[in-house]
């Protein structure tokens, strides 16, 4: 009796399922379902995310920002007050083989360090992730995630002893010059610490007084620079307070201002990133812990 009535519905709305012009529906319908099934056949092999040569995507050169704390010591179950807070800007290039060089800063307690980097870095067969593993200094080796098709490189540091993450992103194409900021202003949000007393004998997180700012700098053509910082430190906000002095660069896209706000010794090492997009920089006087990033207005 259903057959009967799925006839009879065929039957009223008038389709002979024998004609040609319904086989070649029914052809239709049919090439478009092997279609469908051809189509997710050939999506897969894509979905596994395999590199022939993984440690090729990081051919490049990238500035390098973080921020973080080192353990005091071999305290067991250090707290927070038992640590030295530090930051970092510089810069890494990788080859596309698994080596790279580099140099950068790190502000330790207050206090500047340069160094001078290599080493070894891998990427593992998802393409994504991996390590760089340095052979100088403390021998430190990050643990890397690549994001944004290889613009940013993010990392949390795979060695004991300390706590920090950071970014690496691309920077401005060499040979950079004074041009290269000419004419440019930027602003910047930030965040640090200034050491109470002194700033001698890296001082733990407890002995900071923390501030937090917002301004806008200048580069002029005459290698000066300019501008107005806003403050708020420990707590109390001090707005207004005026950027004076003088910025140079290097070839290799790195640069330096000697300059003061409100009259106080507040001068930056910098990285110029990608297109002169931004710069990231980290103060060079002692006693305070401070980094942060320009971007251009």
């Amino acid at each position: 009796m259903q057959g009967a009535r799925l006839s009879g519905r065929s039957a009223r709305v008038g389709i002979n399922f024998g004609s040609p012009g319904v086989f070649r529906v029914k052809k239709l319908i049919v090439c478009t379902i092997v279609g469908v099934v051809f189509l997710f056949v050939g999506l897969a092999p894509r979905a596994s995310g395999t590199c022939v040569n993984p440690n090729s995507i990081l051919n490049a050169t990238y500035g390098w920002q973080s921020e973080g704390l080192l353990a005091s010591g071999n305290s067991p179950n250090p707290k927070i007050g038992d640590f030295i807070p530090s930051v970092q800007v510089g810069h890494l290039t990788f080859d596309g083989e698994g080596n790279f060089s580099g140099a950068h800063d790190t502000k330790a307690g207050g206090i500047l360090g340069p160094h001078v980097d290599s080493g070894t870095y891998s990427v593992n067969s998802d393409c994504t992730t991996g390590t760089i593993s340095f052979a100088t200094g403390i021998g430190f080796t990050m643990s890397i995630v690549i994001t944004s098709g290889g613009q940013e490189i993010k990392y949390v540091s795979a060695t004991t002893g300390g706590v920090s993450s950071g970014t690496l992103r691309l920077m401005a194409a060499a040979p950079c010059s004074a041009s290269t900021l000419s004419g440019r202003s930027y602003g910047y949000a930030s965040h640090g610490l200034i050491a109470a007393g002194n700033g001698n004998g890296f001082p733990r997180v407890g002995g900071f007084v923390p501030f937090a700012d917002a301004g806008q700098i200048s580069f002029g053509a005459d290698g000066s620079v300019s501008g107005v910082d806003n403050v708020n430190f420990g707590g109390m906000v001090i707005p207004g307070q005026p950027v004076a002095g003088t910025y140079s660069v290097n070839s290799d896209c790195t640069g330096a201002t000697t300059m003061t706000i409100a009259g106080v010794d507040n001068s930056w090492h910098f990285v110029i990133l990608q297109g002169a997009d931004q710069i990231i920089f980290v103060a060079t006087p002692s006693g305070s812990v401070w980094a942060g990033t320009l971007t251009k207005e």
